[in-house]
């Protein structure tokens, strides 16, 4: 037994999803030793094994449960509303679009998701930490490929989340990030100066990616190096509490800005290219225009526009009546005020429109 978990805790937990399974199969099931696999302060997540073999059942499943104590908070709830409608929907999906484990059971009044354990594997972070410099673009451009065949097999399906989204009480199109992004596009250009009328019209370009940008797809939210995980090969996305259909763009950003805390040599052009070129491969038929590489890169850089002004927004400090659970965000929050600014300085040097915009962001970030 997990004595990390508590034993009331676990035993009540295995036995809603005893009963779960029991009921899906037609016959007793019985789980036991359980491995705590970490999760949330809110959130229970555990491996435990099927003891008598069903050929209906895997060996082992991943359970993963809100923590009574939260049941009755809202954001929380609607996270577990949310998390659970994205797990139904990509379970539906083509295996080779689906992105990250099946969903087998789940139980909205107890708050449990009964999941496919994927078995054991390494995060992307620890992937790159120890990939030598010579063989990063391979690995790098395995995780984009993922994210591409991700975004096409989801593509022009936002209505059927939407659907399975209210069978769960809940609104998938209500996306707490892009309102955060929101906020940050009003807050952070004020703090650092202000902003001119071409960046103006950038940023909100940045920020409506969230909720309108035109190559719409669905995305876990955090694609991150260490909420990514390679199991025999294969990449997997975990954690869909903030799951919707946003730009494909932003999840690329979300990995040209992640992937240099991971690798030997840190931030490196010709990576950028890789990571760009393997996504645009497995999404180019859908959307053709992206076959355009300055059309391509502008649109990438107003993505990570939009997500360095949410991290310079969390850095500020400007966030604290209204900011959202950025645990499933991880790496935004975790950077230094040098590794900002120094996003943000390659920013200003990659995109005109916007460069004295960064170069004030950069410089307030660095008086922190």
């Amino acid at each position: 037994m997990v004595t990390a978990l508590g034993y009331e805790t676990t035993r009540a937990a295995l036995t809603a999803v005893e009963g779960l399974l029991g009921r899906r199969v037609g016959a007793s099931v019985d789980l036991g030793e359980p491995e705590d696999l970490g999760g949330s302060g809110r959130t229970l997540v555990m491996r435990v094994r099927v003891l008598h073999n069903n050929p209906l059942l895997p060996r082992s499943v991943v359970i993963k449960q809100l923590r009574a104590a939260d049941h009755t908070d809202k954001d929380y709830s609607e996270a577990f509303a949310r998390e659970g409608a994205a797990y139904k929907f990509a379970t539906a999906l083509p295996v080779d679009a689906r992105p990250g484990p099946q969903l087998l059971a789940s139980d909205a009044e107890e708050r449990i998701l009964v999941l496919q354990d994927l078995g054991e594997g390494e995060t992307m972070g620890d992937l790159l930490r120890r990939t030598p410099s010579s063989g990063a673009a391979t690995v790098l451009s395995a995780w984009a490929q993922a994210l591409g065949r991700m975004h096409a097999g989801t593509y022009g399906r936002e209505r059927d989340l939407s659907v399975l989204a209210r069978r769960e009480h809940t609104d998938s199109r209500n996306d707490p990030i892009a309102g955060e992004a929101a906020r940050a596009a009003d807050a952070v250009p004020a703090a650092v100066g202000g902003v001119d009328e071409t960046a103006r019209a950038v940023l909100d370009a940045a920020v409506a990616l969230f909720t309108e940008g035109p190559f719409r797809a669905f995305s876990p939210s955090d694609v991150g190096p260490d909420n990514t995980h390679v199991v025999g090969g294969a990449v997997r996305f975990l954690d869909y509490e903030w799951a919707g259909f946003r730009d494909g763009a932003l999840d690329v950003a979300y990995v040209l800005l992640t992937y240099p805390d991971c690798t030997e040599d840190g931030h490196d052009p010709d990576l950028d290219v890789a990571i760009v070129e393997a996504w645009r491969s497995e999404v180019v038929r859908l959307w053709p225009r992206l076959a355009d590489d300055v059309a391509l890169r502008r649109h990438v850089t107003t993505a990570k526009l939009a997500w360095l002004t949410l991290a310079t927004y969390w850095a500020l400090g400007l966030d604290s009546a209204s900011r959202i659970d950025a645990g499933h965000l991880d790496s935004l929050p975790a950077w230094s005020y040098d590794d900002l600014a120094a996003r943000w300085d390659r920013l200003a040097a990659a995109d005109p429109r916007v460069r004295d915009f960064a170069v004030a962001a950069a410089a307030k970030v660095r008086t922190l």
